[in-house]
């Protein structure tokens, strides 16, 4: 395969249409947009099972792709390596020298199914049973297309998943897992670059508002100890779509909510994460607990870093879900 281009690229794609669909200016206000990554960008054509494609080569990702999609297409080397600078301002990489990821998006369920077929034949049945947009493991991630703005944000979901296991070895909790990973969906675009805005997830907020208004909400504690393997693997899609909305709520709440009381100890988390030391100081926390043997992983690691008042704790993030669905008071849904 010979490379057909090569350019440093920035802030000169223009808008995708169709892509953007939330708003800049909530409550919230507009915040400033981060600065455009630049990176070299290399074409070539590339193809899987008669299927004809490309692969575009950036700093961090090696994009494998038969999307016929062009405008998608065209915006996805700077997406990625946006979501990259994103990735990295939560959890900087330990070291700089780390192997390209490699990114998967195929145009049709059909080209997914046949390559995680070939790909990953002992896990086949498992990843079978994604129902909509693909997974991540370990350096790479396989996605298919749906609509764009869709696709992208699955792909940033996934994309969190890859960095996580390209850069990082340490086992954290599924709560935190899959808020990292929800937290990294909303995006929109200013100027053809993308813009991500972690409290404006469109894919999440209506789940959300339906789990408030249906009293359906996980209680934290049951929250915290969940693996997303089991909301998913039952079956009820109701459970799982509840289950993600709460665990961005949470992520964003401990990021953003009560004028940032909870910031510097999930600030904290991150970093023990990086250096090793999160299993140590979740271990210390059960035993402060007075139970351990009854206590997740998930919730050990809340009581460590975040509090061990999970009453109060509990009220304070229900009240923040329901502000963050747009909410005066959950009495609004009658």
């Amino acid at each position: 395969m010979n490379p057909k281009t090569s350019n440093d690229c920035g802030g000169n794609y223009r808008p995708i249409v169709g892509i953007a669909a939330v708003a800049i200016v909530l409550t919230l206000g507009c915040q400033p947009a981060p600065p455009v990554p630049r990176f070299q960008l290399t074409q070539e054509e590339w193809s899987y099972n008669n299927a004809v494609g490309q692969l575009l080569t950036t700093d961090h990702f090696e994009i494998y792709t038969t999307i016929a999609d062009q405008e998608l297409r065209a915006v996805l080397p700077l997406f990625l390596e946006s979501a990259y600078q994103l990735y990295t301002s939560l959890l900087p990489p330990i070291t700089s020298d780390n192997p390209r990821m490699q990114t998967y998006l195929f145009n049709s369920r059909f080209q997914w199914d046949r390559f995680v077929r070939d790909t990953f034949p002992r896990r086949y049945r498992i990843y079978a049973r994604i129902q909509h947009g693909g997974f991540a493991e370990g350096r790479m991630c396989v996605v298919y297309y749906l609509r764009r703005a869709y696709t992208l944000s699955i792909i940033a979901h996934e994309g969190m998943h890859q960095y996580f296991g390209s850069h990082f070895k340490t086992r954290i909790p599924a709560w935190l897992n899959e808020g990292l990973a929800t937290y990294c969906e909303g995006f929109d675009f200013r100027d053809g670059a993308p813009v991500f805005l972690p409290r404006l997830n469109t894919f999440r907020l209506n789940p959300l508002r339906r789990t408030l208004t249906s009293d359906a909400l996980i209680p934290l504690p049951k929250l915290l100890a969940t693996h997303a393997g089991e909301v998913v693997g039952e079956g009820h899609s109701g459970l799982t779509s509840a289950y993600y909305a709460q665990v961005w709520a949470l992520t964003v709440f401990l990021r953003h909510g009560q004028g940032g009381r909870y910031a510097p100890g999930f600030a904290r988390m991150l970093e023990d994460i990086r250096n090793g030391s999160l299993h140590t100081k979740a271990r210390a926390a059960r035993l402060a607990s007075g139970q351990p043997g009854q206590m997740s992983l998930g919730e050990a690691v809340f009581r460590a870093y975040i509090t061990h008042d999970l009453e109060t704790v509990e009220q304070h993030y229900r009240d923040y879900m329901i502000k963050l669905a747009g909410f005066r008071d959950i009495d609004a849904r009658h």
